[in-house]
């Protein structure tokens, strides 16, 4: 297999870059959308737990848009006061 991996040469992943942050906040977005969709579709089946799963199915959809940058800016936060000793 290596005559292979010498043809072809080295494989940059496709996690780099612009285009690897896009598909990270893309994912991480589509996930928490699904999970306040299936917090929606149990508040409708069960009406007597109907306002925290709501409120959960809230939550999601917010985290849903912010939880990426929001880590992305908190990890380079602590890369910064790491360095700085």
């Amino acid at each position: 297999m290596s005559w292979f991996d010498n043809l072809v040469g080295e494989r940059e992943s496709e996690f780099t870059g612009l285009k690897g942050a896009i598909l990270r906040y893309a994912g991480n977005a589509y996930t928490l959308v699904l999970v306040g969709l299936f917090f929606l579709a149990f508040a409708e089946a069960y009406p007597g737990a109907a306002v925290p799963l709501r409120i959960a199915a809230g939550i999601s959809f917010v985290l849903a848009v912010i939880i990426r940058p929001l880590k992305t800016w908190l990890r380079d936060r602590q890369s910064v006061g790491a360095s700085r000793g």
